[in-house]
């Protein structure tokens, strides 16, 4: 009976020890889970760990799993990769004409500096910093250029507010990669104005296509007369000549004229003349 006690008591403590062990287990996993000291850093992401008691933090963590003071550290998260941002702004030319530009601006955040961006500007720095930036580049850009250049000089104009918004931008270490103006558009005033001078120059394209057309005839009609004209006088020309000719002959006698040459000589007579 004492050997069976004892084994039934072992048994017991084998089994306290693996249900407390359990508990343990059970009691770790639901620390991680509430606690989450865990912190997955995606593809193309860095994060930003902010402390309860020392703020941002200028270390960055990297991508793959990093681990964190549960309660103390709070991990933001920030894009890397290229962002896309496209915004209407409005801005007005040289000579003070509305000017609407739909903007299409690529960008990338400087990798080892998102906790200075987070620490200065805070994770909305599209809305703090770069619409009001290109908003300033649109202006600073249209107003170099008289209204109806805007169009042909396009190019310059997207390279000048693009130089414009990349160096704002590089101060909060934002990178820019590219800028597309997509549409621009103008008053319905000047909309109107630019109509009415289409018009009026195709009216005066359309009279000199007329004028010319009608000096064209005049010189055919001329050149016609005056190839009629000389026609007519060769004609008149000929006829005289078959005149005066016919006119010679009736008054001949059928003599040939005598000549120093001698009696049987026989001259040559041009009847034409």
């Amino acid at each position: 009976m004492a050997e069976e006690f004892e084994m039934k008591k072992a048994f017991s403590k084998d089994s306290m020890k693996g249900v407390s062990g359990l508990v343990i287990a059970g009691v770790i996993i639901l620390l991680l889970f509430v606690l989450n000291p865990i912190v997955i850093i995606g593809a193309g992401e860095r994060g930003v760990v902010f402390s309860r008691f020392s703020g941002v933090q200028q270390n960055v963590m990297m991508e793959g799993l990093n681990f964190r003071i549960p309660g103390i550290e709070s991990i933001i998260k920030f894009d890397i990769k290229t962002q896309k941002l496209e915004r209407l702004s409005q801005g007005a030319s040289k000579d003070l004409q509305e000017v609407n530009l739909r903007t299409v601006v690529n960008y990338h955040l400087q990798a080892d500096k998102v906790s200075k961006l987070y620490q200065e500007v805070g994770v909305d720095f599209e809305r703090k910093v770069i619409e009001p930036s290109i908003q300033e580049a649109v202006k600073a850009g249209t107003a170099q250029f008289p209204v109806e250049n805007i169009i042909v000089e396009r190019p310059r104009l997207k390279a000048i507010i693009a130089e414009i918004l990349r160096k704002k931008l590089v101060e909060y270490d934002i990178i820019l990669e590219d800028v597309n103006l997509t549409d621009i558009e103008f008053s319905a005033e000047f909309n109107r104005v630019v109509e009415q001078k289409q018009i009026e120059e195709q009216k005066i394209k359309t009279a000199e296509y007329k004028k010319k057309q009608a000096e064209q005839h005049k010189a055919t009609v001329i050149l016609a007369a005056q190839g009629e004209a000389e026609k007519q006088r060769l004609i008149r020309l000929q006829v005289t000549k078959d005149i005066v000719a016919l006119e010679w002959i009736k008054k001949w006698d059928g003599k040939l004229p005598e000549t120093v040459m001698g009696g049987d000589a026989v001259p040559m007579i041009n009847l034409k003349k």
